[in-house]
């Protein structure tokens, strides 16, 4: 799809075909086109639970405000920032000396500027602001592969962090639902947006 049109065609979808499923392939395609979203020192700090048992729907629902679509939609993804990516970023950082971005006598500089860069009282808005270009690059990536989706927000950060067990440097960060938007559920108009002048400061 034209990125124009996909952009005009995407919405947030509240009411998902409980009928419907998406296999591992489905998510794995919409992952390789989303994954080439931009991230801090090309780091890509997000780790993602892919949710799509019932059973564990329904786990997920009950720290996630009892939000039906979390059962309804194909699948629900965890979207996940590690908060210390950076130590854990060599292959990112072969990669560019083996394409000639910088010698490998410059790679510890650059590892500890990413350290300074994002470690402390940065790291929570390194990993929210890093998985948020990959969130919205993802849905895209789906729309343009025919799945609807839904991005949250609404629920519980440690009961997330419970459910699923993983580290704590392991930020939640947000829910995406995917699936396809139940045949008699009507969108109404898109909400409004705020105009150029009302947003942008020209200096």
């Amino acid at each position: 799809m034209e990125w124009n049109t996909l952009n005009e065609t995407r919405r947030s979808v509240n009411f998902f075909d409980p009928t419907v499923s998406i296999s591992e392939a489905d998510i794995r395609r919409i992952y390789e086109a989303a994954k080439l979203a931009p991230s801090s020192f090309n780091l890509q700090p997000w780790k993602i639970v892919v949710v799509l048992s019932p059973e564990e729907k329904e786990k997920l629902r009950a720290v996630a405000m009892n939000q039906p679509k979390i059962t309804e939609a194909s699948a629900v993804l965890v979207l996940f920032g590690n908060m210390r990516q950076y130590e854990e970023s060599q292959d990112v950082f072969d990669d560019w000396v083996a394409k000639g971005y910088m010698p490998a006598e410059a790679v510890p500089r650059s590892v500890a500027a990413a350290e300074k860069l994002y470690s402390g009282e940065r790291a929570v808005g390194f990993a929210s602001r890093n998985v948020g270009l990959f969130a919205m690059n993802f849905m895209l990536a789906a729309l343009d592969q025919g799945w609807d989706t839904h991005p949250m927000d609404g629920f519980d950060v440690e009961g997330v962090r419970r459910l699923f067990g993983l580290d704590p440097k392991y930020l939640p960060v947000m829910l995406i639902a995917v699936g396809k938007k139940r045949p008699d559920a009507v969108l109404p108009p898109r909400k409004m947006r705020r105009p150029f002048e009302e947003v942008c400061l020209i200096r």
